[in-house]
């Protein structure tokens, strides 16, 4: 392996400072922290600018991956200066928050082969909510309570586009996708309200009917 000059090296970093401390392209301060696009990084690592991470990591493979060794560390925040706050971000346990929800592309143009959700409720019927908590070494977080939820292998038997097998062979449930199926739910189980009610009221006015026959004898 050809080794480097310190001479090298020299060159290599008055290139990087070329337009100057004001606009140096590289910054390594005394306590270690190194900024690009800064004269002043305040961290390990300090990026001014925009940045690009071009990966071809295989499947399940880490593209660009931070690692914790507290659980609730942030692993990555979103912070908006024009409000002075976070907007977003994930903790060392997994937990996601988000200042304005989260949305799911589902413009027309991107979908084919729809299709109306068929007995959805026989499906709902079918899921078993429970009430439950992680264990402590499945990573979901030691003393978080109590959670409602379902076990992603019995959800995957009714409703399979809902679930997904990981990489460490554990299931996962996209909540969101129980949605469409609960709406259709509803909508049926009030139609099936509807027409009882339909056959009530007709009930009811046979039965006034009847009476005014009675009593018209």
């Amino acid at each position: 392996m050809k080794k480097i000059r310190f001479a090298d090296f020299t060159v290599v970093c008055l290139l990087l400072f070329v337009h100057g401390p004001a606009a140096a392209q590289l910054k390594v301060k005394p306590d270690g922290n190194v900024g690009i696009g800064t004269n002043n990084p305040v961290t390990r690592l300090h990026v001014y600018g925009e940045g690009l991470v071009d990966s071809y990591a295989p499947p399940w493979g880490r593209a660009f991956w931070t690692r914790v060794h507290h659980n609730d560390a942030g692993s990555y925040f979103l912070w908006n200066s024009g409000l002075g706050r976070d907007v977003f971000f994930v903790n060392g346990r997994g937990w996601q928050w988000s200042m304005q929800g989260t949305y799911t592309g589902a413009d027309g143009s991107m979908m084919e082969g729809m299709a109306p959700i068929e007995s959805p409720m026989e499906a709902v019927r079918q899921l078993k909510g429970i009430r439950f908590r992680y264990r402590g070494d499945s990573g979901g977080g030691e003393g978080d309570g109590y959670r409602l939820g379902f076990v992603a292998r019995e959800v995957a038997l009714v409703v399979p586009e809902a679930v997904k097998i990981m990489q460490d062979s554990t299931g996962a449930i996209a909540y969101n996708a129980l949605v469409p199926l609960l709406v259709e739910a509803v909508k049926e189980q009030q139609e099936q309200i509807d027409a009882l009610r339909a056959f009530i009221s007709y009930q009811e006015e046979e039965l006034i009917r009847l009476k005014r026959r009675r009593w018209s004898r």
